[in-house]
């Protein structure tokens, strides 16, 4: 193993939030060392190539509303393809056998009486969302909220089955968590600090209103910036850390800091040896700090064969068969474009199937909605993300009932040199590409003050 100099900073985890914090530093006037575990840079933004279209689509993130002003700049200044999101035509929903089709904004099928309790089942999710805190402990509601999951939460508001189960397809959608473990505390905070979930699902000028075609460019447009700095297939091992100074060792290397930065989620976190050990409540929240399931499909056709019967390629199911599908071709779109999402209960129906079995379980599940031509696709690829060694799950981890009022407070403490980043740290857009780079953002700047700069930013380093 050998011994690499002094730098000011160590970044481990090459995604969105390490990279981001890695340039922020840099552009600052510190020295610094990005490693990441896997053979690229990206984490939860992977970004293929298809064959059929020449071109790359999206396994992992790839929406960002006009609001989120980060991954903004960043996709106009590594110039990625950004689409406006095709919502012409009727959303179809799946109820077992059944397929309702209706308008955006919509749960087709829902009778009058029905569509009234949604309605109120959202009215009381806003109001449980106004009295949440900056920090969510502190929030007058927050023992309560957090003694309960987000499933107990939902049967407090009398609905029939079909609002109700289209209330509690919202941990899936947004965190690959089940309502039955995720604290209700944990979910609404996320949702305020997100806009609320009709925000977050506008197709307007929300967070569903545009898509990047190749997610991953951005990432690899840091990379770029970053240069020899970034370190691939080098995960950290062990960190031996004091409260003035650390040292961080993958399998080939040793590298000495004043600081690091830990972008990686509280699983990958755990992997790795410190020493002495975390202390006890840091521990303990990485414990409770678990990772959901998030799988998604991409599905290329010879044409998008859904808009001629007047149908905008947008699923979404109500009896847990899948979180959602959207037409990604665009107005003007030659090739049909679709991607399927599997996130929650959704995810365990896929993801323990054979890759023959999992393709012909989504084709299914598309034909239903769309018509016989979607089970004969030219192209077909998917990504189990709980099957991603350096990943193993989706990407917004979630807190269990209990933990954010009783060590929640611990999120964003640093210990000793150790700061945390990635996009479950941020105070906004949690779980979005928004969020990672702000979380990145934040942790930079804290170092940054401390190692007597001032504030760092990425902006300051933009014309380089």
């Amino acid at each position: 193993m050998s011994a690499k100099g002094d730098v000011d900073v160590v970044v481990v985890g090459g995604g969105l939030s390490g990279l981001f914090a890695a340039l922020t530093l840099r552009n600052a006037g510190h020295t610094v060392v990005l490693l990441e575990a896997r053979d690229r840079v990206g984490g939860l933004t992977y970004s293929p190539v298809s064959k059929v279209l020449g071109s790359r689509v999206d396994l992992g993130g790839q929406w960002a509303a006009p609001r989120h002003r980060r991954i903004s700049g960043l996709i106009a200044r590594y110039k990625v393809p950004l689409v406006k999101q095709f919502v012409r035509g009727e959303r179809a929903c799946l109820q077992g056998s059944q397929t309702f089709f209706g308008p955006m904004g919509t749960v087709p099928g829902l009778s009058a009486t029905e569509a009234d309790e949604y309605k109120m089942s959202l009215k009381r999710l806003y109001e449980a969302m106004n009295g949440i805190s900056d920090d969510p402990w502190e929030s007058p509601d927050a023992r309560h909220l957090d003694s309960m999951t987000f499933a107990t939460w939902v049967d407090q508001v009398p609905t029939s089955p079909r609002p109700r189960a289209s209330i509690l397809r919202m941990p899936g959608a947004y965190y690959g968590a089940l309502a039955e473990e995720i604290s209700a505390l944990e979910l609404i905070y996320k949702l305020k600090t997100c806009g609320g979930p009709l925000w977050m699902s506008d197709t307007e000028e929300g967070g569903q209103s545009r898509h990047m075609m190749g997610s991953q460019l951005v990432s690899e447009g840091m990379a770029g910036e970053l240069g020899d700095t970034v370190h691939m297939s080098s995960p950290a091992r062990r960190i031996v850390w004091s409260h003035d100074r650390a040292m961080v060792q993958t399998d080939s290397a040793t590298w000495r800091c004043q600081y690091v930065v830990c972008a990686t989620s509280p699983a990958m976190t755990s992997q790795i040896t410190f020493d002495p050990p975390l202390p006890a409540n840091r521990r303990l929240l990485h414990q409770r700090f678990a990772n959901g399931r998030n799988t998604k499909a991409a599905i290329i056709y010879e044409k998008p064969f859904w808009r001629d019967r007047g149908l905008n390629g947008n699923i979404i199911a109500t009896d847990g068969s899948l979180t959602a599908s959207y037409d990604l071709g665009g107005e003007n779109s030659e090739h049909g474009i679709l991607i399927a999402l599997f996130t929650g209960t959704p995810a365990y129906q896929v993801d323990a199937l054979s890759p023959e079995d999992r393709k012909y379980r989504v084709l299914g599940l598309l034909a239903q909605a769309l018509g016989e031509e979607a089970s004969k696709p030219s192209e077909y690829m998917d990504q189990v993300w709980a099957e991603e060694p350096w990943s193993a799950g989706a990407s917004s981890p979630f807190m269990f009932p209990g933990a954010m009022t009783t060590i929640g407070a611990e999120l964003r403490e640093p210990c000793g040199p150790i700061y945390w980043a990635g996009t479950h740290m941020s105070k906004e857009f949690r779980g979005y590409m928004e969020g990672a780079l702000s979380a990145g953002e934040a942790a930079a700047n804290r170092i940054s003050a401390r190692l007597g700069a001032g504030s760092a930013s990425y902006e300051k380093g933009a014309t380089r």
